[in-house]
C-alpha cells in the first residue's frame, strides 16, 4: 500500500539509515496504522462520553453511540471475514442513524468519524474523505476534529489530491496546535508533501518548524534527516 507522494532520495544510496528505513516504512504503511488508531480511539471515546453528558439530548445521543461502539469493538475483534463483512453492513447504517437523528451532537461528530474510519479500512478513499470532512466541520474546535482531518488528508493523498491533503494538514497545524497530540506528524507530512512537489523551500520551512517546536519527537528525527539531505543537495539556497 504505497503512498502517492514519495520523498526524494539520492541517485545512489549504499545503505539507508535507520531513520530513512523508518520513514519509508511509515510512509508505505501509514494507512494501516491510521485505520487501527482511529477505530481504537473511537471505542475509547465512546466508552467515556456518557460520563460527561448532562442534557437529555446529549444523553440520548451518547447512549445510542455507545450501542454502536459495542458493535464496532466486536467488528474490530472478529477474525472471520464473512462475519466481519456482515457486521460491517450493520454498523455504517447505525452510525448514519446517530448522525441523522442527533445532527448537532458530539455523538453525531463521532458517528461521522467512525464512518470515515471504516471507509478508510475499506480503502474507499472518496467516502473516507467525505465523512472525515463532515466530522471535522461539525465541531471544529474539539480534539476529534484534527483526528478527522488526519483521515481526510490521508484519503485525499490516496486519491492523488495532493493540494487537498496539504490543505487538511494546514488546518491541523493552524487550528489544532494545542489540542492535538499528533501535531508533529502533521508538520512532517506537510514537509513530505511539499518536498514531493519540489517545493524545497516550503518543505524546509515545515521541517525546521518541526525541529524547533517538537524536537523531542520521532517525527523531528525524520525531519532532521530530510533537512540534512536537502541541504546536501543545495536545496536550501
Amino acid at each position: 500500500m504505497e503512498s502517492k507522494a514519495r520523498l526524494i532520495k539520492p541517485d545512489k544510496v549504499e545503505e539507508k539509515t535507520v531513520a530513512e528505513k523508518l520513514s519509508d516504512f511509515i510512509t508505505k504503511n501509514k494507512k494501516v496504522f491510521l485505520s487501527i488508531l482511529v477505530v481504537l480511539c473511537l471505542a475509547l471515546v465512546g466508552v467515556g462520553i456518557y460520563t460527561f453528558t448532562s442534557s437529555s439530548y446529549a444523553e440520548k445521543s451518547s447512549r445510542a453511540m455507545e450501542e454502536v461502539v459495542t458493535q464496532i469493538v466486536a467488528w474490530n475483534n472478529e477474525s472471520d471475514e464473512a462475519k466481519k463483512t456482515e457486521m460491517e453492513g450493520q454498523i455504517i447504517p447505525a452510525l448514519e442513524a446517530v448522525a441523522q437523528k442527533w445532527p448537532r451532537s458530539f455523538a453525531a461528530q463521532q458517528a461521522l468519524y467512525g464512518i470515515a474510519s471504516l471507509y478508510s479500512v475499506k480503502k474507499d478513499w472518496v467516502q473516507a474523505e467525505t465523512y472525515a470532512v463532515r466530522s471535522a466541520d461539525l465541531k471544529s474546535n474539539n480534539y476529534l476534529a484534527p483526528m478527522a482531518l488526519e483521515i481526510a488528508a490521508s484519503a485525499a493523498e490516496e486519491q492523488g489530491k495532493t493540494e487537498e491533503a496539504v490543505g487538511f494538514y494546514q488546518r491541523i497545524v493552524e487550528k489544532h496546535k494545542e489540542d492535538n497530540p499528533n501535531i508533529a506528524h502533521a508538520y512532517f507530512s506537510l514537509g513530505r508533501l511539499k518536498e514531493s512537489a519540489s517545493d524545497y523551500a516550503g518543505a524546509l520551512g515545515y521541517y525546521n518548524t518541526l525541529l524547533a517546536d517538537f524536537s523531542g519527537t520521532d517525527w523531528a528525527l525524520l525531519a532532521k534527516n530530510r533537512v540534512v539531505y536537502l541541504k546536501a543537495q543545495g536545496y536550501d539556497k
